[in-house]
């Protein structure tokens, strides 16, 4: 940390504290595709439905977990990078209370709501079953999940980016065991796979809080008086975070009503499939303005401006070359990742084939929205960043899942997303360009 933050920002110094977050981001996407892989070839085409259905819930509780982590980090680089470190040290200490609280209090409302939730979110009769199996048993993520990635957030701030990969790697393991255990030689199913997740993210729970307890740190807990301005503050601040994340889920839910009537349960499982795919591709650039974001945040606490601008530079050749790698993979290479799914030959194939194939032009235009919602993030600005967040991964994807799915059929399911990236790209780079003499930035 000492040696990014003191001295000239190279491009090795730069990728190595990067690196580890992007690494994490791919795994993360991956061991959560791998949910699926599992569901579908060890529990069945109506488990890959219930998976599907069930989302939202995942995502919702995400989605509140990087809202916590990413709009107090921010503002706690910056306090460090003022210099005022022990009113840094207490507002983490505040937040980490608060998101332990907040966790307990969901757990209890989603198991007294639980066959409400399952009704709402749209299953049929069939799939009620698994869906309420698999949320009975992943609602008790809730203080796991918001602790975890509360601490992989600010052990980035604290200067070791490659420790967050030692946490996912643990919990990736952790979790992918547990689903082949479980789903496996216990034959659990659906059940199998709640509790692999439930496994995965306790483990990063106990590694990140063993990390701030027993490693030497810059940030350490402190006795605190409620700071219920900066909560506040920390709320608004990840706004876009939660959007970004949680809307994940709340699309889910619009594309399996869709899909259901477009194609039935099939439609479903061809979701779980397709939006998979595509998280595991967006994956790249959520890592990157992840492992980018504290830099940002402490140079603008700092008022060194110039290696803000170093960072953009180094951040327009990453954004698009992964695009571009990204959207190509997805044309070349589909047919292969969706056989990690589901064999050739069968109708849940084929859908979720085309769908694969139509990502191609959202990830190609994707990446910049993304990086330019977590940019505004780091400066603290979470409104602008929500706007972006919730135009790219919900407003916009709505309305043209509405539109595309009327005029196209299944192919206009998945095109929702390119259009909903083009239209957000246009509100970006005008954001961008207003906000530049604010923050001090330079886009040239």
């Amino acid at each position: 940390m000492d040696d990014i933050y003191t001295g000239e920002i190279t491009v090795k110094k730069f990728v190595k504290f990067v690196w580890p977050s992007v690494l994490m981001m791919v795994i993360i996407a991956l061991y959560y595709g791998m949910d699926s892989v599992f569901v579908a070839n060890l529990a069945g085409e109506e488990a890959l439905a219930a998976l599907s259905i069930a989302y939202p819930v995942q995502g919702v509780i995400w989605g509140i977990s990087v809202m916590l982590a990413s709009g107090s980090s921010a503002i706690v680089a910056i306090k460090m990078g003022e210099g005022r470190q022990q009113e840094a040290d207490e507002k983490y200490s505040s937040i980490c209370v608060v998101s332990l609280i907040l966790g307990c209090v969901l757990t209890a409302a989603a198991l007294v709501f639980m066959d409400e939730i399952v009704s709402f979110l749209g299953a049929t009769e069939s799939l009620s079953q698994y869906c309420e199996e698999f949320l009975t048993i992943l609602v008790w993520a809730c203080p796991g999940a918001f602790l975890g990635v509360l601490f992989e957030y600010f052990i980035r701030v604290d200067g070791r980016p490659g420790f967050t990969l030692i946490l996912y790697l643990s919990g990736g393991v952790t979790h992918l065991l547990l689903d082949y255990i479980l789903m496996g030689p216990l034959d659990m199913g659906i059940k199998g796979t709640a509790w692999a997740n439930l496994g995965g993210l306790y483990i990063i729970m106990i590694l990140g809080g063993g990390y701030f307890l027993f490693m030497k740190t810059k940030l350490s807990f402190r006795r605190f008086r409620p700071d219920w301005r900066f909560i506040g503050h920390s709320f608004a601040n990840g706004s876009s975070e939660l959007v970004s994340e949680s809307s994940a889920g709340i699309t889910t839910f619009f594309f399996n009503y869709v899909t259901i009537a477009l194609a039935g349960e099939v439609g479903a499982a061809a979701v779980s499939i397709v939006l998979n795919v595509h998280y595991m591709m967006i994956s790249l650039h959520l890592g990157y303005i992840m492992g980018a974001a504290p830099l940002i945040s402490y140079f603008y606490g700092a008022k060194e401006y110039d290696k803000v601008n170093v960072i953009i530079k180094y951040s327009k050749v990453f954004v698009a070359f992964t695009s571009i790698v990204s959207a190509a993979a997805c044309l070349i290479f589909a047919r292969y990742i969706v056989m990690a799914f589901e064999r050739p030959g069968s109708e849940l194939f084929d859908i979720a084939l085309t769908g694969a194939r139509l990502l191609a032009p959202a990830l190609l235009l994707g990446g910049i929205n993304i990086f330019a919602s977590g940019f505004f993030t780091a400066y603290g600005n979470g409104k602008l960043s929500a706007v972006i967040s919730a135009s790219r991964a919900l407003v916009m994807v709505i309305f043209w899942l509405i539109i595309m799915s009327h005029l196209l059929g299944m192919a206009g399911v998945w095109l929702s997303l390119t259009f909903a990236e083009l239209a957000t790209l246009v509100l970006t780079f005008r954001m961008l360009l207003r906000h530049k003499d604010i923050y001090h930035y330079r886009l040239r």
